[in-house]
């Protein structure tokens, strides 16, 4: 099969010309990123190059090789300032010249004006790093767990190793005129390839835009805004799945409930500003002294959860008088007022055979129940039989466990 060299390109003129335009549509309704509109540009900017370039002999070689060549630099560099944009990085316009102006300088000189490998070499090169700049751009913001990052990093790697085989052939087999090289059967092949490339790459960038914009909106549903934790309906979720799980491999888990003593009072005294300020402080102590596959929410005001996979009463208890003294340490003062914030704390731990959410939350809130009634700044234990009682502003105390019996509300 014979590929038409003079269809390829006006195929991808059109193609860059209307991925362009959609990535700029897809802007429009969506911009809280400026990656789009770069990538947007990019493509319009190639598009714009890809015409020049197919006009060449129709048009003085000023506009179809020095200027064309220089437009396709400036796509990429468009490229790499949306790389940069979408992991929240600036790009310096200096930085975006840098290639453009290295070609039109190398274009001073007679012997790469007049000689096609080496123009072909020097547009290799600055295209091969400006391709390594964006790949390394999307490695570097890995920690995102997107999906279609993968495919487009493989993408922009193939890309650039066919800009070296491109390199390596003109230096092996030097083509005679700018004629022979257009007529060439391996620019048509590299003219296809690069309408393939266009194609995917853009569809991949859609691909990594949608998916962090439905990751944002799932992390807005599950996650508190104030405190950064799990909220109600997510922890309940993940409580369900973590319990599950233990059942399975018998073994104990073991919930905390977390109640802010006298917070009314303390949004009342000092204002609200700083009763958010208490939260977040009460959320950062249950981050650090909970290990990283235990699960911590808010499940609303001023009463959190946390659910203690593989953890006894007496161990579960331990975590509870940790994050109960850690807590009164550090929001004793906030902001230069004396918030003296404390916390109580219920505790229940399944019982053999019986991991049980439901029953859990009802014994926890038993537990934070006489907590407070016992004067609050405690963690008490809820076994049915006994509870483990701490004394008020006391970091360091053991808990010690005593009779059960009923208190007045």
């Amino acid at each position: 099969m014979e590929l038409h060299t003079p269809t390829l390109a006006l195929v991808a003129v059109s193609i860059a010309a209307i991925l362009g335009l959609l990535l700029l549509l897809a802007w429009r309704r969506d911009q809280s990123t400026s990656a789009l509109l770069s990538w947007g540009i990019g493509y319009l900017a190639l598009g714009c190059s890809f015409a020049l370039l197919s006009a060449r002999g129709a048009i003085p070689n000023v506009l179809s090789i020095e200027i064309a060549n220089a437009v396709v630099l400036v796509s990429y560099s468009f490229l790499l300032a949306g790389a940069r944009a979408f992991h929240g990085r600036e790009t310096p316009v200096t930085m975006s010249l840098i290639a453009p102006l290295i070609w039109l300088t190398a274009m001073r000189f007679p012997s790469v004006a007049a000689d096609v490998n080496q123009r072909v070499v020097v547009m290799s090169i600055l295209q091969c790093a400006l391709i390594s700049l964006v790949t390394y751009e999307f490695w570097r913001g890995r920690a995102e767990a997107l999906l279609s990052r993968w495919p487009a990093i493989a993408l922009l790697g193939f890309h650039a190793v066919m800009l070296n085989i491109r390199l390596v052939f003109v230096l092996v087999s030097p083509v005679l005129s700018d004629q022979e090289f257009l007529v060439h059967r391996g620019f048509a092949v590299m003219a296809f390839g690069t309408v393939l490339y266009t194609i995917t790459f853009a569809f991949l960038l859609l691909s990594m835009t949608k998916e962090r914009s439905e990751q944002r909106h799932k992390i807005a549903a599950s996650v508190d805004p104030l405190t950064g934790l799990a909220n109600r309906r997510a922890f309940m979720n993940d409580a369900e799945t973590m319990i599950a799980r233990c059942s399975s491999r018998g073994e104990p888990i073991a919930l905390l409930l977390a109640d802010l003593d006298h917070f009314k009072r303390i949004n009342d005294v000092f204002g609200h500003p700083v009763g958010d300020r208490v939260l977040k402080v009460f959320a950062d102590t249950l981050n650090t002294c909970v290990e990283r596959d235990d699960l911590v929410g808010r499940l609303g005001g001023e009463e959190f959860a946390i659910l203690l996979a593989g953890k006894s009463e007496v161990a579960a208890a331990a975590v509870a008088q940790r994050v109960r003294s850690t807590f009164a340490e550090r929001a004793a003062e906030l902001d230069g007022q004396a918030t003296a914030a404390t916390a109580s704390i219920g505790v229940a731990a399944t019982r053999i055979g019986a991991h049980d959410l439901t029953g859990l939350l009802i014994r926890a809130d038993n537990a934070l129940y006489r907590a407070k009634a016992k004067g609050r700044n405690r963690v008490a234990l809820c076994d049915d039989t006994s509870e483990l009682d701490a004394p008020p502003l006391a970091p360091s105390a053991t808990v010690m466990p005593i009779r059960l019996r009923a208190v007045a509300g």
